[in-house]
């Protein structure tokens, strides 16, 4: 028997058995202490070191030596440690020695991400001091100075930037105006901050979202529009945008048209003016080529390249730099207490949570606060108090449910729930992490817009071909709502993968396209060869394409609702029968029977994709019905945060009544109308294309002449050639 055990411990199960030993141990002391177990949350730092340890030394969580001495604590710091304060790198150093020391005697720290984080990381130094560089100096900083002045000036002499731009440079006013702007310590901050720097590879694996039992802690709060999001996918969006503009930062350094220390607004600046140097190379290009009777086809690394540029000019819109991203958003902090308490329940009800401790706003009498009768605790107290005129140092702490307040001369109680929330142990925070609701999927159904004004009826078939007994769109999506889900079956077509989903309701069956497509990228890279930075693609966007069109005025985008089927939310929209797509259409040598309704249909289309900035139209998405009508299906890529009129030269017509709706279109509106599907930034570029549409077709009429322009849009014929 004992050669048996000793062969078992030398054979290969040894590490299996010891794994299992840990983790029944581990069980069964996690069970006895559970109740013991606390919770310390410390909000904004901003490099002040000596208040950081006072409070962890007020808290019991450090020794008088300052090392961690509570075996059963976990410690949450929710960011922005970084910036404003002298001793930030003292600050960093710190955090990761306690992180270290508390792992090893059973306790745990949490470094959350703030945008004061994420800003280092990216390059955005607004906040970062000159005591702050002079923290990173090392011997040969002041060399270093130099010689990266040097190569500033060898690279603002290459061709692409001499002149102006390179005399000014070596100009001693612009020199000195360079070197306040970079100090002694700037270059190395860069370094270490960088993806294989110390600090940077650091940072690179911190969180951005935790949750321990039933609280959730982060730094700026979770918004409405992002409470369909998981912890976990939060968590990795965020790294993958860091890694996603590292890669960016490599690729301009590669080409030349930055250098490694550049901060993130010399960056900027830098591809606005390739952009606009390609972009005007291009212009001169198609227009030489035009003259020779040809037409300029770019190359395609060279519209790649083009493409990067406008995507990375777009990078605002990414999670982790968004005003109501995790990182940033104050709403916690801002909303009225009525109105308020009604958002945070839906989205604590999206986490299964019950509360939210958040910092990133600080309090002006220095104390933390409790909101919405205690399920938000704000906990930036202004701890840099040089900075925050009665700003102190403060922590919270959690204990079976109760809430302390903790202070360098105080402690107060701001709410005791007995029995409420348990701590987890070290480890199963970051399972935790994952949990997530079915969240506000069925809020979207409650806000899904069937408030428009009564519309002339539109005629839609049943499986069978048959007229169904619809007067309005209204009674259209009531159906698709209320209507029950008979079957669901694959189409087989189509990247977003979407489903035929049979209902019937009062004996009455209808076919409809079911679209559960949710995804986010900080950088897609297509088959095509095509990048795109900030990618979403979303099943939102269709019920917004069909709120917009309605609200233009339009009839050519199918009714379309929020629905959950199948345990998944996801768009329902009323099938267009025998109907073909526009690649069949030409596939087969079809010609339209009336030519000129034809080209006003795809006029209006153009208009439409040049609105919501639809990247995918294609020939599977276009719907011919028996009457040519065309339908436009499938806006799951459309709604970019970009501004830019895409094809811009290619408008030469509009519609009339689309014209009007478009010059008289206000934001507002557009918010109350699509505020349930889009973001506030999403909505905001609608708008601002709008006003770029209505100028573009204004000028146009002017050189042209109204007549030449403007048109009305063609009754169609019934039954002009059925279509197949």
């Amino acid at each position: 028997m004992r050669d048996a055990l000793i062969r078992i411990v030398r054979g290969r199960l040894v590490g299996a058995l010891i794994l299992a030993l840990i983790v029944l141990l581990w069980a069964g002391i996690g069970s006895a202490n559970a109740d013991s177990r606390r919770i310390v949350a410390i909000g904004d730092i901003h490099g002040d070191y000596d208040a950081l340890v006072a409070i962890l030394k007020a808290a019991g969580v450090i020794d008088a030596a300052g090392r961690w001495t509570d075996p059963n604590t976990t410690l949450v710091q929710t960011g922005d440690f970084l910036d404003r304060g002298p001793r930030m790198r003292e600050v960093t150093e710190f955090l990761m020695t306690l992180e270290r020391q508390a792992a090893r005697q059973g306790g745990q720290v949490i470094v959350l991400l703030g945008n004061h984080e994420a800003m280092n990381l990216m390059g955005d130094l607004r906040y970062v001091t000159r005591e702050n560089f002079a923290e990173y100096a090392s011997r040969k900083a002041a060399k270093r100075q130099r010689s990266a002045y040097q190569a500033y000036l060898k690279f603002q002499a290459t061709p692409a930037r001499a002149g102006a731009g390179a005399a000014s440079a070596q100009n001693p006013a612009a020199e000195q105006e360079w070197m306040e702007a970079h100090p002694p310590g700037f270059i190395e901050h860069r370094e270490l901050f960088g993806p294989k720097g110390r600090y940077g590879r650091w940072l690179r694996e911190r969180p951005s979202v935790a949750r321990i039992g039933d609280v959730v802690f982060l730094h700026g709060g979770i918004s409405p529009d992002f409470a369909s999001l998981n912890i976990e996918t939060i968590n990795q969006r965020i790294r993958d945008e860091v890694r996603a503009f590292d890669a960016v930062k490599r690729y301009l350094e590669q080409r030349k048209l930055i250098l490694p220390f550049f901060t993130l607004g010399e960056m900027v600046a830098a591809v606005q003016s390739e952009r606009e140097t390609r972009k005007a190379e291009l212009e001169q290009r198609t227009a030489e080529a035009a003259q020779a009777g040809k037409t300029y086809v770019p190359a395609a690394e060279e519209k790649r390249h083009l493409e990067l540029l406008e995507s990375f000019l777009g990078l605002a819109s990414w999670l982790s730099m968004r005003p109501d991203g995790p990182l940033w958003f104050r709403g916690y902090a801002e909303w009225p207490e009525e109105t308020g308490a009604t958002q945070v329940a839906r989205i604590l009800s999206a986490y299964a949570a019950a509360h939210i401790v958040v910092g990133h706003t600080p309090q002006r009498d220095g104390r933390i606060q409790p909101r919405f009768g205690g399920k938000v605790f704000l906990i930036d107290t202004g701890m840099l108090a040089s900075f925050y005129p009665g700003g102190r140092a403060a922590a919270l702490e959690i204990r079976e449910g109760r809430f302390t307040a903790i202070y360098l001369d105080q402690r107060v109680v701001l709410l005791d729930r007995p029995g409420g929330v348990t701590p987890a142990s070290p480890g199963a925070a970051a399972e935790a992490t994952a949990s997530h609701g079915s969240g506000s999927s069925e809020t979207w159904q409650e806000t899904s817009s069937a408030s428009s004004a009564a519309r002339p009826a539109r005629v839609w078939l049943d499986p069978d071909g048959n007229p169904l007994p619809f007067t309005s769109d209204e009674e259209v999506i009531e159906f698709l709502r209320t209507a029950k889900v008979i079957r669901v079956r694959e189409i087989g077509q189509g990247i977003t993968r979407p489903k035929r989903v049979l209902l019937e309701k009062d004996g009455i069956r209808m076919n409809a396209a079911f679209r559960n497509v949710n995804e986010e990228k900080p950088i897609a890279q297509f088959v095509t060869g095509r990048t795109e930075v900030g990618f979403r693609d979303s099943y939102l966007f269709e019920p917004a394409a069909y709120e917009l069109s309605r609200l233009l005025g339009l009839d050519n985008v199918p009714p379309t609702i929020v629905r959950r089927i199948g345990g998944n939310s996801g768009s329902l929209q009323i099938w267009v029968e025998r109907a073909m797509t526009e690649g069949s259409r030409k596939q087969r040598g079809l010609q339209p029977p009336d030519p000129e309704y034809w080209n006003q249909q795809m006029y209006v289309m153009h208009h439409f994709d040049r609105l919501i900035y639809n990247t995918d139209r294609n020939l599977g998405n276009v719907l011919i019905d028996p009457n040519w009508k065309a339908w436009m299906i499938d806006h799951t890529r459309a709604f970019r945060l970009l501004t830019d009129i895409t094809d811009a030269d290619t408008i030469v017509r509009c519609e009339r009544a689309l014209f009007e709706k478009l010059k008289t279109l206000d934001e507002a509106t557009l918010k109350q109308r699509l505020k349930p599907y889009l973001r506030s930034s999403e909505i905001s570029a609608v708008f601002k294309r709008a006003r770029k549409l209505v100028a573009l077709i204004e000028k146009l009429i002017q050189e042209r002449g109204e007549e030449n322009v403007l048109y009305t849009l063609k009754s169609p014929e019934p039954a002009l050639v059925p279509v197949p």
